[in-house]
């Protein structure tokens, strides 16, 4: 499979949702949005988003220290 690169900019580029299924499962949408693009849709469980998002917080903090950044490989 091919990887999907979604590069989102500008102002409402990225979105967050609430949504319930027809069988009440809750999921978190997370909605990309590319200047001259179709929206691509990520949902999530409310589990998994939360995992998501302590691994985003720790990645961002990360981000911040100048040893964390190279070239892979």
């Amino acid at each position: 499979m091919t990887a999907t690169i979604i590069t989102p900019s500008g102002p409402g580029a990225m979105e967050a949702g609430l949504v319930l299924d027809e069988e009440g499962g809750r999921f978190v949408v997370l909605t990309f949005k590319e200047p001259n693009g179709e929206p691509t849709l990520v949902t999530f469980t409310v589990p998994v988003f939360q995992n998501y998002v302590e691994h985003l917080v720790r990645t961002a903090k990360a981000a911040g220290e100048e040893a964390n950044w190279g070239i892979p490989g």
